[in-house]
């Protein structure tokens, strides 16, 4: 940019120098004002050629600003269409990892009621506790046995 703006700025005075000069060698070479007149009359056509020249530019700068637009509005789109996938992507791995942590709770669920089961029967087949107890131990043991079977029902409903 610095460069261009360096090319640009030398440009700018390279014309005002031109310009300027010519002044001074028509001033020099041309005593009397009516031939002056003349000869500035001989650049009008050069003058309309160079207006002409700067249209011509500015139309294109125009058309290269609508080519850059258009191009920069399909890049949009392209990356709009990304950010869509990126977010079905996103979602689906979201509900990948509430199943995920679903199963997990219905493990640990099920590992806690297992060792409940298990100390259960422990207390049912130890020879010290009393008869209430064992009555007591045999009704939870079959509470736990059933939301384990419910929590296997789940589980083969959710899979299958």
């Amino acid at each position: 940019m610095k460069h261009i703006l360096n090319s640009f700025t030398a440009l700018i005075i390279f014309t005002i120098a031109i310009w300027f000069l010519s002044a001074i060698g028509i001033m020099f070479f041309l005593d009397n004002w009516s031939d002056r007149g003349t000869f500035g009359d001989l650049f009008g056509a050069v003058n309309a050629l160079f207006s002409g020249l700067a249209f011509a530019g500015l139309l294109y700068s125009l058309i290269e600003n609508r080519k850059q637009i258009s191009s920069q509005q399909e890049e949009l789109l392209i990356n709009r269409k990304e950010l869509l996938k990126a977010r079905k992507i996103q979602e689906k791995t979201e509900k990948a990892i509430e199943a995920q942590v679903a199963q997990m709770r219905n493990t640990a669920r099920l590992s806690g009621l297992n060792t409940l089961v298990n100390y259960f029967t422990n207390t049912i087949n130890d020879s010290k506790t009393s008869p209430e107890e064992v009555e007591s131990a045999i009704e939870k043991r079959k509470k736990a046995i059933r939301e384990i079977d419910s929590l296997i029902k789940w589980a083969n409903d959710d899979v299958f």
